[in-house]
């Protein structure tokens, strides 16, 4: 069962999109939250795929989940979303807008099938997207301009994880 629901309200689709995302990047529930950006990107899906396609996103994602939760593993979420022709190109925009806080247009080949917006075109969804992207709490870094990571600090040699 997602976070924040009770066994008898089922999950709205913004906790369906934050489950879902919290297991296309590895990150959960809370660190995503604390980017801020849930609603943002929630609202950019919507807006670039429309909500109907949105809704069958993420009725196919909470069937995956859960049955990826039942049998603790992801084979369900990566055969029915990830490996899908359907979904797979959402999917990977929604991964790289995570880490990078930019959206990358779906596949020509997406486009024929399901159609497209005129929002899908490559454009940067905020400024705190930038500056919020994933990918700098995986590199263990900080957004160039953005968070300096404190005053003197370029005096100290940078952080160097032990060999094993």
């Amino acid at each position: 069962m997602p976070n924040g629901t009770s066994p008898t309200s089922p999950p709205t689709p913004q906790q369906i999109f934050t489950d879902l995302s919290a297991a296309l990047t590895g990150f959960d529930r809370a660190e995503l939250a604390g980017t801020g950006l849930v609603d943002t990107y929630y609202d950019t899906l919507l807006r670039i795929i429309g909500e109907r396609e949105a809704g069958q996103l993420l009725r196919a994602a909470a069937e995956a989940l859960e049955t990826d939760r039942r049998h603790h593993g992801n084979e369900a979420l990566e055969a029915e979303l990830i490996d899908s022709p359907r979904f797979g190109p959402v999917v990977v925009s929604l991964i790289k807008l995570w880490y990078l806080g930019s959206w990358y247009p779906l596949s020509g080949r997406y486009r024929d099938v399901s159609g497209s917006t005129a929002d899908d075109v490559e454009h940067v969804v905020s400024a705190q997207g930038y500056r919020e992207g994933l990918v700098w709490a995986a590199a263990g870094a900080h957004p160039m301009g953005a968070k300096p990571p404190g005053f003197g600090s370029w005096a100290e040699p940078p952080y160097l994880p032990p060999t094993l």
